[in-house]
């Protein structure tokens, strides 16, 4: 399965004064009028359950991705413009893709390492009362294992993707605690290998949207030689 993909990394014009949700917001807006003008693209290009476009914060960048009719409407939201979204929350695009890039998504033959570059929030409250009682790392990673191939399952529904085999993953991670919405959540970091190819920064998990389970595939050690 090909999946169109579009992205710009941006800075706020003015810092002081961005707020990334009102952005978001914003955002969000502009395209459900793009939608509703009818130049979303043909409807195979539509996702209904992956968000279209999202916003994240991955390290020191500020990206901004589209995927499907979320990527024709950033290449023509951006076109030649310096700015997107004049105002308190506007930004400046620091670097943007030449054209809509066609990325595989799917299962295959052989297998990739992916990681997490924001934390992947997996487990709901019931998990993570289960995660807490059980004893010993392998009867924990085994459990996370689980939830990690139901997660990369549903991001290929959410993608209305069939994989032509069963999705298999190995993960390696950690969990940490963190404060998200004045709640104490566990989040987990690290690196998991798995038959699904993911395009460069997709989510997995919880709150995709908000940036969480931001994923990138690791470099081979025999593809850097070449």
């Amino acid at each position: 399965m090909i999946l169109p993909v579009f992205t710009l990394v941006l800075e706020p014009a003015n810092p002081l004064q961005f707020s990334l949700p009102d952005f978001r917001s914003c955002l969000n807006r502009h395209l459900a009028e793009y939608q509703a003008s009818g130049q979303a693209g043909l409807p195979e290009s539509c996702i209904h359950r992956y968000p279209a476009i999202m916003c994240k914060q991955v390290r020191n960048d500020l990206m901004l991705i589209g995927i499907c009719q979320g990527a024709r409407f950033l290449m023509t939201l951006a076109g030649e413009n310096a700015e997107i979204i004049p105002g308190t929350n506007g930004c400046r695009i620091v670097s943007r893709d030449e054209a809509i890039r066609d990325e595989e998504f799917g299962t295959s033959g052989a297998s990739c390492e992916y990681e997490f570059l924001t934390p992947w929030i997996a487990l709901n409250q019931q998990n993570a009362k289960k995660f807490y009682d059980l004893k010993g790392k392998p009867a924990r990673d085994a459990f996370m294992q689980k939830i990690l191939t139901t997660h990369l399952n549903t991001l290929a529904k959410s993608l209305d993707y069939s994989p032509g085999e069963p999705v298999t993953c190995v993960p390696h991670i950690r969990f940490i605690r963190q404060r998200i919405d004045r709640e104490n959540v566990i989040v987990f970091l690290g690196k998991f290998r798995t038959n699904l190819r993911i395009p460069e920064y997709l989510g997995i998990g919880q709150s995709v949207s908000q940036g969480y389970g931001t994923v990138r595939a690791v470099l081979e050690i025999h593809e850097m030689s070449l």
